[in-house]
């Protein structure tokens, strides 16, 4: 009969057998938490958001009129460790000619939230000197392509097939749709806390591709993407513009709608070309002590 001895060691190697098929277990980071950051779409959006996620421990920190700057400044100070999930709800107040503004401040959060699951709605917001919103939406298409996960909920494509549900500002939607907002939102949570894919976006999608079997306004076919063209009316004086006047529930917001040109990108230019410039000052310096060391 076998020893005691080489019967353990059987068993031993038989359960590190097993446990080498079996799938690697991965513990999601943080502890189920949400944290939301973002602008006077999310105000309006995140009082739904608990109801389509019951018992989920949701932060909330949304200032009106941020840009994507100041919204990684909310999200500083913000984040704990203890977050699975972060909502970036920001772009729709950056300067459309600049869309790496965005692109900046997404890659500092996911390099401080490292492999916790990141939620960037795509954006509906103005366009500026005929530039619209193509540049930021390509970003954040980008972003969720760069990082496996991310969801990016299509607001955009959402405003393009539902405008009954938008303020007379075509910018913030009514009470309907903020509700139907977090709804997107809050699915692409419940994706990120379940570990599940991200559905991809389309590259450089603007107001979102058009859904199978419509037509875009003008004209697009099924799959491809239409344009955005709207201009920027304020809400106040649209509604008093109008004969009928206001929708229900369509009333502005209490801060009114202001859109911050970011002057930030020339200040952030101008230290890249600081940095670099003492990087070439420093290389210089180093090709010249090794001149004198041989």
């Amino acid at each position: 009969m076998p020893k005691r001895r080489e019967i353990v060691a059987a068993l031993v190697v038989a359960l590190l057998a097993v446990g080498a098929l079996a799938p690697a277990a991965h513990a999601a980071a943080g502890q189920g938490r949400v944290l939301v950051v973002g602008d006077s779409l999310e105000e309006l959006t995140s009082p739904y958001l608990q109801h389509f996620l019951p018992g989920v421990p949701i932060t909330v920190n949304a200032v009106g009129g941020s840009n994507s700057y100041q919204i990684f400044d909310l999200f500083q100070e913000s984040y704990e460790p203890s977050d699975s999930v972060i909502v970036f709800d920001a772009g729709t107040n950056d300067d459309p000619e600049y869309p790496q503004i965005l692109a900046e401040n997404l890659k500092k959060v996911a390099q401080i939230v490292g492999n916790r699951c990141i939620v960037v709605p795509t954006i509906h917001g103005f366009t500026v000197n005929g530039v619209d919103n193509a540049g930021k939406n390509r970003v954040v298409a980008e972003f969720a392509a760069s990082r496996p996960g991310t969801q990016t909920p299509d607001w955009a494509g959402f405003v393009h097939t539902h405008p009954q549900l938008m303020q007379s500002d075509n910018l913030h939607p009514i009470e309907a749709g903020a509700e139907a907002r977090a709804r997107l939102i809050a699915a692409g949570i419940d994706r990120c806390l379940a570990g599940e894919p991200n559905a991809p976006v389309a590259s450089g999608a603007n107001e979102g591709a058009i859904p199978p079997g419509q037509e875009g306004r003008n004209g697009e076919a099924e799959g491809e993407l239409s344009a955005s063209r709207e201009p920027f009316e304020p809400a106040e004086a649209a509604a008093q513009a109008s004969s009928t006047g206001p929708e229900p529930g369509s009333a502005p917001i209490a801060d009114p709608v202001h859109f911050k040109l970011v002057d930030r990108v020339a200040a952030r230019r101008a230290a890249m070309l600081e940095e670099a410039g003492r990087g070439l000052v420093a290389v210089a310096a180093a090709a010249a002590l090794d001149g004198l060391l041989r």
